[in-house]
């Protein structure tokens, strides 16, 4: 799934290296796209609750590295893209209720109106995510 935005100039970007400390700067930087591009305040919670779990997967995979964070509109819903350098895509894992990981896939699920993933063609991956504007 590869949709472009309203606007070419609506494409908000974000580099972050891959260190733990940084999903806070991704969660920030989301909620205020989200907030000007005219999101609802649950949309606005759901889209950083999306980009927490997304930030922190890629941070995850590829350690150090750098991994770029798109946020656009398109219609009536708001893409959020990570892109990661690692060559990996990520899987759900089976869940008990004292597993500490593996709840991120499950999360975006829940709180996106669509995601996938798909390969960069210049290698690593993108994990992508939707949310309506207004929920």
């Amino acid at each position: 799934m590869c949709q472009m935005p309203t606007e070419p100039d609506d494409i908000r970007t974000l580099t972050i290296t891959g260190e733990p400390r940084e999903a806070k700067r991704a969660r920030a930087f989301a909620r205020a796209c989200l907030d000007e591009f005219g999101c609802s305040a649950g949309s606005i919670d759901d889209g950083e609750l999306i980009i927490s779990e997304l930030a922190t997967n890629a941070i995850a995979a590829a350690p150090g590295k750098q991994i770029d964070i798109s946020i656009f509109p398109i219609k009536d819903l708001v893409a959020i893209y990570v892109y990661d350098p690692a060559d990996g895509l990520p899987r759900r894992q089976p869940l008990t209720l004292a597993s500490e990981k593996g709840r991120g896939l499950a999360i975006v699920r829940c709180y996106s109106h669509r995601h996938g993933t798909f390969r960069s063609a210049s290698g690593g991956k993108v994990v992508w995510a939707m949310v309506r504007r207004f929920s």
